[in-house]
């Protein structure tokens, strides 16, 4: 088994642990501290939220509103089932659902645009992948990479994800969007020994 398939692994019980958290919340949508606590758990590294609860349950207000807008409009909809102008809808507010972490207002000390594409993943799991460098990597979109390998302006290429996931997932109905995240995660990545 590949270091990244041991990952996959290992995420995947943060991943349903947090989904059962989902599941218990009265309003679904109200994001709190918790929510990003649950998606840092998820995503690993050695990031922290370095904010205050107050502030950040105040900043989150704007994602929960984008949140709702997304429900309101594709529901439980899978991503493979849109329409292409509710797929061109959905790829321009993914990005800025994103992009609220690059925002003076919005943005959160330790909560970056990854972070942010796994907390909509989570409400939206069947809608949504994760913008990640290794799904990136996984699914062929070149990216431009600094030194250390990590991906310039990561942001910029979540509509071409989602419209990569979109694709796919038409070609191949009967593979899940967690499926097809999975194959694209745990590929080598592109000139690096795994």
């Amino acid at each position: 088994m590949s270091r990244a398939e041991t990952q996959w692994d290992k995420a995947d019980i943060s991943y349903r642990n947090y989904l059962d958290y989902i599941d218990t919340k009265k309003d679904k949508f109200e994001l709190t501290l918790i929510d990003l606590l649950f998606v840092r758990n998820f995503k690993g590294g050695n990031a922290s939220i370095n904010e205050g609860g107050s502030s950040v349950n105040k900043k989150l207000a704007r994602y929960s509103e984008l949140l709702r807008e997304i429900d309101s409009k594709l529901g439980t909809k899978t991503l493979q089932e849109l329409a292409r102008e509710e797929l061109t809808w959905l790829k321009d507010k993914a990005r800025s659902f994103v992009c609220l972490t690059l925002d003076d207002e919005t943005a959160i000390d330790g909560f970056k645009v990854g972070n942010a594409s796994a907390l909509l993943h989570f409400f939206f799991p069947e809608l949504v992948p994760i913008l990640d460098r290794r799904v990136l990597n996984g699914a062929c979109i070149e990216a431009k990479l600094t030194k250390e390998g990590q991906v310039i302006d990561i942001e910029k290429y979540y509509p071409a994800l989602v419209q990569n996931f979109y694709d796919h997932l038409r070609n191949h109905p009967s593979k899940s969007l967690r499926d097809y995240d999975r194959e694209c995660f745990v590929k080598p990545i592109r000139g690096h020994k795994e």
